[in-house]
């Protein structure tokens, strides 16, 4: 980027301020634009200064952080990330109401400026999408459930906390598959990302565990440091990293290459927003054992990385914006 990249800060106290900003400004390449004092005054300022990227704390007063989140993804979105050491249930809400990604403050000083820059670069090449509502469903009861005779394997990263809960929100009770996801993000989060998808949805959503047993309308989202493997007969098998694969764990390859080899042309593979090339060589084993692959449009999506790579492999069978994925799903399940 030949211009600098400009910043407003939102935090609570002129200290926190003053020490996100001097973080910021080590880099010549950022530029603290403005601050703001809670939430309202971000929501404010952003719509005066029209900062290429947003930081803020969710504790905030007067309007809290996660209204001011979701007002300005509503009115005019902006890439923002959220600066938090509350409780994982919090920044996974602020996900899923349209904030990029997040900077814990438990960390040491040099980790946490490292990692505050790095994604305030990331979060200025993104084009960030408006805010899209979904209304939360209930399920009416318990719906008996049968051993899966097809898997849908998803893999997402940047932005994924909203896609997937458009996605399970629009799957029937009476879902005739079971469903693997890998979703990258920070360590001690899957489980409250999988609280919160559970409960807007009529699927039972959960962490796999080992020896899990994927049954249909049944969801399971890979833990933290290990990969996920499904066998024939529907079972999940998970294996810690031994220091000898390259990339992310849980990785989306090694999930969906177990699904094609298990399930064949009975597995649905789906690609979705996210930065790298993880998910690509999944979806060309999916196609070649004669699955269904659907990778998410670059419009729609927060970063078109993965699934552009995915898409470039040619072995994606349908491209599509998110609103129309589970719809895809179902048609083919």
């Amino acid at each position: 980027m030949s211009e600098r990249i400009r910043v407003l800060i939102i935090a609570d106290s002129a200290l926190r301020s003053e020490a996100i900003a001097a973080i910021l400004s080590s880099d010549p390449s950022i530029w603290v634009i403005g601050t703001a004092r809670n939430g309202e005054e971000g929501r404010e300022k952003a719509n005066i200064l029209k900062p290429d990227v947003i930081t803020i704390e969710l504790k905030t007063p007067v309007m809290r952080g996660l209204k001011a989140i979701e007002k300005i993804m509503e009115e005019s979105p902006i890439s923002i990330i959220v600066i938090s050491d509350m409780d994982v249930n919090v920044t996974v809400k602020a996900l899923s109401i349209g904030a990029m990604d997040f900077v814990l403050l438990t960390r040491e000083i040099e980790e946490i400026s490292r990692d505050l820059i790095e994604k305030v670069k990331i979060a200025a090449r993104v084009k960030p999408v408006r805010r899209i509502k979904v209304n939360s469903t209930v399920a009416a009861g318990p719906v008996p459930k049968k051993s899966v005779s097809k898997v849908v394997a998803i893999g997402v990263s940047t932005g994924g906390p909203q896609a997937l809960q458009m996605i399970l929100a629009k799957l029937p009770s009476d879902f005739n598959a079971g469903i693997l996801i890998v979703q990258h993000m920070a360590n001690g989060f899957i489980g409250g990302l999988a609280e919160w998808l559970r409960s807007g949805s009529f699927l039972d959503v959960r962490v796999a565990a080992e020896g899990d047993i994927l049954k249909s309308a049944t969801v399971f989202l890979a833990p933290d440091n290990y990969n996920t493997r499904i066998t024939d007969n529907g079972i999940i098998s998970l294996s810690k990293d031994t220091g000898g694969a390259k990339g992310h764990v849980p990785s989306v390859d090694i999930m969906m290459k177990s699904v094609a080899d298990s399930f064949g042309h009975d597995a649905v593979g789906v690609i979705m927003t996210g930065m790298g090339r993880d998910g690509g060589e999944g979806i060309r084993a999916i196609k070649r054992t004669g699955g269904i692959t659907i990778a998410q449009d670059e419009k729609t999506s927060v970063v078109f990385g993965m699934n552009k790579a995915a898409i470039e492999t040619g072995h994606v069978d349908k491209v599509v914006p998110l609103e129309e994925i589970a719809y895809r799903i179902i048609e083919v399940v």
